[in-house]
């Protein structure tokens, strides 16, 4: 696979794991989606607060009233719960003094009391919306006796997704109403309610479908109200939607629904935008009926006693009651949030220039401070830029993007460049020391791609040391009588397999190829690496470089060329090993008394017919009965005189 398929692929796995994550791994992903999921709704409501105050606009909720059961209350009124005649006389004075359109209670009265007739007849009132409870966990509480009253028409569709569950706390049989809507939210891990269910079907009993309580309050607004949850249309529409319809045709509001059928509940409200009046206010007529007059009245409760407190995005200590008005207020203006069909689409649509531009700079910067200083830079650009393209879309068009994906992809992108990064830094390492390797002994070659103490420049003081070698030369004889009439490329192509076959016997053996010469080769042992058994091998690569040469004859005919022979010569001495040139130019190799002799002495070789000769030091560290001295012999610049030899088998 090529470099550039590779960087692709990596690059499309980490898109679409990203995109993906949250199917991929919800346990991890929840956690991260939930407190940005938060955060956008907070910002959001900073936002609307803002853009209040700037514009001197009035926020208050005036289609709906909380009427809260607070500590003034309970304090006025007496503890909770009251006499039925006391929540009688509430009901009453909503409706008859107060005017309001319609009454949801967010509260339940699951036992008899005295004086309950007197709240039934309240409770029959055509305003009044009473709630159930339901159990979603199958946690095998006892099923509520007594049967529900009838909901309004629900047509589901075959596939639709839908909730169930069992419910298990109403209001007991005499009192009541002639309509509710369930109060069951949905908890998080982290115990905070974001979602609830539109509709909540009686486990088993599927057609036995009920509304939300604020849904069910919405609809009694209507003449002849019914459901339809149907799939959604269009490509960044809802996964479902539960239309709210005055007879069979007439829409009169879409709640828009994500894939699992479940409502995003649309917190946009501070605490302070909502009018809530409390309780005793109501039971005492102390508050004003231009306020409430219309107006749908959900009635719950703040008081510490009742223990109606919910954790939402916004408020981590919030009545109970805010989750309801938050999807009341949104039916009558439309306001629900929503997580589109296609909200992978809209996800790649975001990442992919935040690709682009990666990619484009990883081409273009060369500079490895630059490039270091870019990834930060793109990481922080491509953070701020795609969350704020998801709190837009979330702000004009209600489009609940998913932030988790948009969160780590920056990271993972760069995470996967800094590695391809280290992977071609490595690859052309690799190649550099592949290609020195042909030039110098592989342990110099890893030395000078190695760099020191952090340094960008590669470590090219090799200091030369004293150290005892072995020193082969190898010389092809009459070498320019053979090759006089051959073409170059001839030549050429003679000398490069008579090198490959050198260098081959050399590296078998353990040895370090110095330089080729022309028509020769130097080599020697026991540098850069120790090796004890260096006269040996010296001696058994000029054994085998000997065996490859005569093997050349057949290859040399079909060239053209009369077979070659070789000179080979070895000594065993002490020279500097090392680095040595200027700082242009530099090549590892050896110098000393041991390298001249060796020179010398393959010579020799014509002289005394031998294909190997050996110096006496080299000789003294071999088996002697493997070899015949051959006398001593004058060498050129040298006074003394050195004894050589030779193998038997030569």
């Amino acid at each position: 696979m090529s470099r550039a398929l590779l960087r692709f692929a990596a690059i499309l796995t980490v898109l679409l794991v990203t995109i993906f994550s949250r199917q991929l791994f919800p346990d991890f992903t929840a956690p991260i989606e939930n407190t940005l999921s938060d955060w956008r709704t907070r910002a959001a409501i900073q936002y609307s607060d803002w853009q209040a105050h700037s514009a001197k606009l009035d926020r208050y909720e005036q289609r709906l009233v909380l009427i809260d059961i607070d500590e003034k209350s309970v304090a006025e009124q007496g503890p909770w719960p009251w006499p039925r005649d006391k929540v009688a006389a509430l009901i009453a004075n909503l409706v008859d003094h107060y005017g309001v359109a319609g009454v949801a209670l967010d509260i339940v009265f699951p036992e008899a009391r005295n004086q309950d007739k007197i709240l039934a007849e309240q409770m029959q009132r055509p305003e009044i919306t009473g709630a159930v409870v339901y159990d979603l966990q199958d946690r095998r509480l006892p099923e509520l006796s007594g049967r529900l009253p009838e909901s309004y028409p629900i047509q589901l569709a075959v596939n639709a997704p839908r909730f169930s569950g069992i419910p298990v706390t109403s209001n007991h049989a005499a009192i009541m109403p002639a309509r509710v809507g369930h109060i069951t939210p949905i908890y998080d891990a982290d115990g905070s309610i974001r979602h609830v269910p539109p509709i909540l079907c009686q486990r088993n009993a599927t057609v036995m479908c009920r509304p939300l309580l604020e849904i069910q309050a919405f609809a009694a607004l209507m003449e002849n109200p019914n459901f339809k949850l149907q799939a959604g249309t269009g490509l960044f529409a809802a996964s479902w939607e539960l239309l709210i319809q005055d007879g069979p045709e007439a829409v009169v509001a879409t709640i828009p629904l994500n894939k699992d059928g479940a409502i995003v509940v649309p917190y946009r409200h501070s605490q302070h935008d909502w009018l809530a009046i409390s309780a005793s206010d109501i039971l005492e007529r102390r508050s004003s009926s231009k306020a409430l007059k219309g107006t749908i009245a959900l009635i719950g409760s703040t008081a510490l006693g009742m223990a109606d407190v919910i954790v939402t995005p916004s408020n981590p200590e919030a009545s109970g009651m805010i989750a309801h008005a938050e999807v009341l207020s949104a039916l009558f203006d439309e306001g629900f949030i929503f997580e589109p069909r296609w909200v992978s689409l809209l996800v790649f649509i975001i990442l992919l220039p935040l690709v682009l531009v990666l990619e484009f700079a990883m081409r273009r910067i060369k500079r490895p401070a630059v490039l270091t200083l870019f990834y930060p830079s793109w990481l922080a650009f491509a953070w701020s830029g795609s969350m704020l393209i998801a709190m837009v879309c979330f702000i004009q068009w209600k489009w609940q993007i998913p932030l988790t994906p948009l969160f780590l992809f920056p990271p993972l992108m760069i995470l996967t460049a800094i590695l391809f990064a280290l992977h071609r830094s490595n690859i052309e390492r690799v190649g550099v020391f592949g290609l020195l390797a042909t030039y110098l002994p592989k342990e110099v070659a890893k030395r000078l791609t190695t760099t020191e103490g952090g340094s960008k420049k590669p470590n090219t003081a090799l200091d030369a040391t004293r150290r005892e070698i072995t020193v082969l030369f190898a010389d092809i004889r009459g070498f320019t009588g053979l090759v006089e009439n051959a073409r170059p490329e001839v030549v050429a192509i003679l000398m490069h397999k008579i090198f490959s076959e050198m260098a081959a016997a050399v590296v078998n053996h353990h040895g370090t190829i110095d330089k080729f010469i022309g028509d020769a080769v130097m080599a020697f042992w026991n540098a850069p690496e120790d090796d004890p058994e260096h006269a040996l091998h010296a001696f058994a690569a000029a054994k085998e470089m000997h065996q490859r040469i005569v093997h050349l004859d057949t290859f040399c005919r079909s060239l053209g060329i009369e077979p070659v022979s070789v000179g080979i010569g070895i000594e065993t001495g002490l020279a500097l090993v090392g680095n040595f040139g200027s700082e242009h130019r530099r090549t590892y190799t050896a110098l000393g008394e041991a390298v001249v002799l060796a020179s010398r002495i393959e010579g020799l070789s014509a002289q005394y017919q031998a294909h190997i000769l050996i110096g006496a030091r080299c000789a003294s560290f071999l088996p002697q009965a493997g070899l015949r001295h051959l006398g001593s012999a004058t060498i050129r610049g040298r006074l003394q005189s050195v004894d050589v030899f030779a193998p038997k088998e030569d």
